[in-house]
């Protein structure tokens, strides 16, 4: 388990800062909420959505430079608050759900993103992370390796396919459901004694009691954005998240699944995303 990051708080409280990138941000004058949530520099990583672009930023650091991504909120629409609330959720608004999330996986020992800072002023609010070098998405990776594979490739994908089961069965064992669990937002390592990262964690909720309706939506979303992998692949994969041979009983769970990953297809191309 990783031990809890020191975060310090600067800007009279508008920033939160993990200590260990203070060098950094002073280096680069980003020290308080205002500088960061107008930083001119860096590229446009992801622009889905316009109220919350994301920046890829290079700072120079005392070992030279540093690539982070700079995600800034500004203030959301009424309908996201509406939404959640007709459903009787309370609103997850802002870049503070994501800060939080990363570091409960961080204390809990699930790979993803390294805090760097978090701030708020307002309705706006703003996350840094450090960037995750040498990986690819899983979803690229499925597009370049392409059937019929290699021994390697089949060796690969096994080990792929053991990582993702046992990341998000301890995710669900320490409560916490993704809500955007797919392929897109795996990133795999190039070298493979680094294991897998989980990424975009904005949606995430934990729960004293986690409901099958969240687990189901989970395994369906990586069952919908993984149409490289085949049935036997999925087999594996519930073995290997349940911990145990397959049983009579798991019929119902694998047909929820399907049933859920039908309807995220047809929604997802209502929605035009392919």
């Amino acid at each position: 388990m990783t031990p809890p990051f020191t975060i310090a708080d600067w800007d009279s409280g508008r920033l939160q800062v993990n200590t260990a990138f203070a060098d950094l941000l002073q280096r680069s004058g980003l020290t308080t909420f205002e500088s960061l949530m107008h930083y001119s520099g860096g590229e446009v990583a992801k622009h889905l959505i316009a109220e919350r672009p994301t920046t890829r930023i290079e700072l120079q650091g005392s070992q030279g430079p540093v690539v982070c991504f700079l995600k800034r909120h500004a203030p959301a629409r009424l309908k996201e608050y509406l939404k959640p609330l007709i459903r009787l959720r309370w609103p997850r608004i802002g870049a503070r759900p994501e800060w939080d999330a990363i570091r409960h996986f961080h204390k809990v020992g699930i790979p993803t993103m390294t805090p760097v800072a978090w701030g708020s002023r307002g309705r706006e609010t703003l996350l840094v992370t450090l960037a995750i070098d040498g990986c690819e998405k899983l979803s690229d990776w499925m597009k370049r390796t392409a059937r019929p594979i290699t021994p390697q490739q089949v060796a690969a994908a096994r080990r792929i396919i053991r990582e993702v089961a046992e990341v998000t069965r301890k995710m669900h064992g320490a409560g916490m459901h993704h809500q955007d669990l797919y392929a897109g937002h795996i990133l795999l390592p190039h070298e493979a004694s680094r294991g897998i990262h989980i990424l975009d964690l904005g949606r995430v909720r934990r729960c004293r009691n986690l409901g099958t309706i969240w687990i189901v939506k989970d395994l369906a979303q990586l069952h919908y954005s993984t149409p490289w992998f085949t049935s036997s692949d999925r087999l594996r994969f519930l073995q290997i998240y349940l911990g145990r041979p397959l049983q009579a009983s798991d019929r119902v769970l694998i047909r929820r699944v399907l049933s859920k990953a039908v309807a995220i297809g047809k929604h997802s191309r209502k929605r035009g995303y392919q």
